[in-house]
């Protein structure tokens, strides 16, 4: 069992082992609380980028599905004459500086998130250890009116206009403990000040607001569903339909994210039959030959197969599923509100 799965099984389960972390808490939250106090007592000596910038992020641990949020909002804001670029950390890219990502960019340099959204988006992507450095970078070089930035709430050297957190539907905040007793990277008060609240759906879910989420956040908070398109061959770039899910006798499912249950759950909805195996890999992992089965039907995420286009691998029925959020109106409508109070300004 990995490190990762014990401590979610304390986080989000019943075993409660890391509550022997207790007696760190209050050097924790002295922690957490004065690096946002000094963002709020420093933010206007920050650099102030002349065209908005919106976060999105997580206050926990784990996937929450902000990769599909960043996809469905340059989409969207695309389709109302925007455009709008990227900036990420590029997680395992060992580059010091500031660095633009294009569609051929290796995903050992600049990460498989990065990659992926490049790839999907066709918007400019930047990565950089020091969001600052790779905001500026994307100001200097590309025409863009807004700046996404791929996670990094509690980034705060990166300023930002609008902030729009991911929530894990089904295991919302765990236990409610801050790091490493719970999954928390901030205290849930912090979702008092961003301007969004969201969660991924499947279709099958319903949309009320969770028990977990505080009564006095229930009118900033909006479920999304998230849809399965099709799934594409990394081999040959064929495109079928999701019925191919119901066809195959078998499936081995590969997923290297942060939560690989989602992945299933998603495959399960759409038909998945039993007898299916699975290999669920640390998030982020480097993938490589040996990884990936010689034979027999595989499917695996987006942002996993990135990592797979120049890996020299026989089996010619291995596919990845691609996905898309939907944004609802009421975030589509209170979103271009937010970004009304800024006047579009050229980067060059």
């Amino acid at each position: 069992m990995s490190l990762e799965t014990l401590f979610n099984a304390s986080w989000y389960g019943k075993s409660h082992w890391t509550k022997c972390f207790y007696p760190l808490m209050p050097l924790v939250r002295r922690f957490v609380k004065k690096k946002r106090q000094d963002f709020i007592d420093s933010e206007d000596l920050l650099f102030q980028s002349p065209v908005p910038v919106i976060v999105v992020g997580n206050i926990t641990v784990g996937g929450t599905g902000k990769s599909p949020m960043v996809v469905a909002l340059c989409e969207f804001l695309q389709s109302k004459g925007y455009s709008p670029g990227i900036v990420s950390r590029g997680y395992g890219s060992k580059n010091q500086e500031a660095l633009r990502v294009d569609s051929s960019s290796s995903p050992h340099q600049v990460g498989d998130e990065p990659l992926m959204l490049t790839r999907r988006t066709q918007c400019p992507v930047v990565i950089g250890r020091q969001r600052v450095q790779a905001l500026e970078k994307l100001l200097k070089e590309c025409d863009v009116d807004v700046v996404i930035s791929d996670d990094g709430l509690q980034h705060y050297a990166l300023n930002r206009d609008i902030e729009i957190v991911m929530v894990d539907y089904e295991r919302g905040f765990g236990n409610g403990e801050l790091l490493p007793v719970g999954p928390l990277r901030e205290p849930i008060e912090r979702l008092k000040e961003v301007n969004f609240i969201t969660s991924v759906i499947q279709s099958n879910q319903s949309s009320v607001v969770p028990e977990y989420m505080p009564q006095n956040l229930a009118e900033r908070f909006s479920c999304l569903q998230l849809d399965a398109v099709d799934l594409v061959n990394l081999k040959t770039g064929e495109v079928a339909g999701l019925s191919i899910l119901q066809r195959q006798i078998s499936w081995h499912l590969m997923a290297a994210i942060g939560n690989p249950n989602r992945f299933l759950n998603t495959l399960l909805l759409l038909g998945l039959r039993e007898g299916f195996t699975t290999n669920w890999l640390p998030d982020h992992y480097k993938l490589m030959v040996k990884d990936i089965p010689m034979h027999g039907a595989v499917v695996m995420t987006e942002k996993d197969a990135v990592k797979c286009l120049a890996l020299d691998f026989s089996n010619p029925d291995v596919w990845y599923l691609r996905i898309k959020l939907q944004l609802n109106d009421d975030f589509k409508f209170n979103l271009i509100n937010a970004l009304s109070n800024f006047t579009k300004v050229s980067s060059k």
